[in-house]
């Protein structure tokens, strides 16, 4: 059963979007138009001084999190803001985090000097000592974990 509010990742087109759905592209709709919609997430995704229209979600590239709810598990949940005004702190449904990287090293081998390989018929090895760590590694210009596209839509 779906019911007005409800978000779900869209396999489709964009052009081929259920009837019933909307794309969560960050857009101004009317709520006289959408009052269901408006009832269930209200200015949860964008405070507007527009007092018959409201935002819907804009989840274009971004990854979803839970709520924490208490659990302790977002140290910087005091940080968030509200989707559409970054100037605004915002910790429910809707707000959102900018990228971060907690500081951290690598560790990383380095082969001695010395020419020590030993060829013993199948491989080469050589003699490893431990080296150093390696701060700053980049390899792009952001940290994500691998990643499918989809659409996010949401029931009106």
């Amino acid at each position: 059963m779906c019911v007005s509010g409800m978000i779900m990742m869209w396999g489709g087109d964009k052009t081929n979007i259920p009837a019933g759905w909307l794309e969560c592209s960050g857009q101004l709709v009317s709520q006289s138009q959408y009052p269901d919609l408006f009832a269930a997430i209200g200015n949860n995704f964008g405070v507007t001084t527009s007092a018959s229209e409201f935002y819907l979600p804009d989840l274009r590239g971004r990854f979803v999190r839970g709520v924490d709810d208490g659990a302790d598990r977002d140290p910087d949940e005091a940080s968030r803001t509200d989707m559409q005004d970054p100037t605004k702190l915002s910790s429910g449904v809707g707000s959102i985090q900018s990228h971060a990287l907690e500081q951290h090293t690598h560790g990383y081998n380095q082969m001695s000097s010395g020419g020590d390989q030993v060829d013993d018929g199948s491989h080469l090895s050589n003699s490893w000592v431990a080296s150093g760590d390696a701060d700053g590694a980049s390899t792009s210009t952001e940290t994500r974990p691998i990643n499918a596209y989809l659409y996010f839509i949401i029931k009106y």
